[in-house]
């Protein structure tokens, strides 16, 4: 009977997944390099098959390596018990805790980065199931702030969750983009929420 194969060392999976999240980040899943991955990591490109499935299987596990770790850190609210006078204050804690969450953790920016320049990622991988839970989120988000009478009425609800996830990516995309040379994270997550209010906030509740 063959031995059952040993788990990976955990210190030399962090090295292969930094070194992976680094190069997708970086040139996109189809550009990366696995070579110079696993030069980088010091792998062997049979354990990569072995361990991994190849290079979607490493892709994936970068991915729901980095989510993990930037999920610990959230202070993702519970909608449903947002109120009126609650629910731009959480919306900002959020913020908040995502910036302290990057700071904390700079290999998550990866994740930020892979997340809106990766256009090349499988569209069923682990990559496109984050995009679509993070679009689900705002959806829902923004109805219970149509609910509770926080977001304008005088457009229509669908086109209100349409501009504020374009607008959500744009401003995402552009302070991942300048955290290298300028983090301030916090900064840049609420002039985001805050020019999010302006644009669908009702009258007379966009603070």
């Amino acid at each position: 009977m063959a031995r059952p194969a040993r788990p990976v060392d955990p210190a030399s999976e962090r090295s292969l997944l930094l070194a992976a999240a680094t190069a997708f980040a970086r040139d996109g899943y189809r550009a990366a390099s696995m070579n110079d991955v696993l030069q980088t990591a010091g792998w062997a490109k049979s354990s990569l098959y072995h361990y991994f499935d190849g290079k979607r299987g490493l892709h994936d596990r970068v991915v729901l390596a980095l989510r993990e770790e930037l999920g610990s850190g959230l202070a993702v609210p519970e909608l449903d018990t947002l109120t009126a006078t609650d629910f731009w204050p959480a919306m900002a804690r959020l913020v908040d805790s995502l910036a302290d969450t990057a700071d904390r953790h700079p290999e998550v920016r990866h994740l930020g980065l892979m997340y809106h320049r990766d256009d090349t990622a499988e569209a069923d991988g682990a990559l496109q199931a984050l995009r679509d839970d993070v679009a689900g989120w705002l959806n829902a988000a923004l109805r219970r702030g149509l609910d509770l009478g926080l977001v304008r009425q005088d457009i229509p609800a669908d086109l209100a969750v349409e501009l504020t996830v374009t607008v959500l990516g744009v401003l995402d995309r552009w302070a991942m983009e300048r955290a290298a040379e300028a983090p301030g994270g916090q900064q840049a997550g609420r002039l985001s929420l805050r020019l999010v209010q302006d644009l669908i906030g009702a009258q007379g509740h966009q603070t």
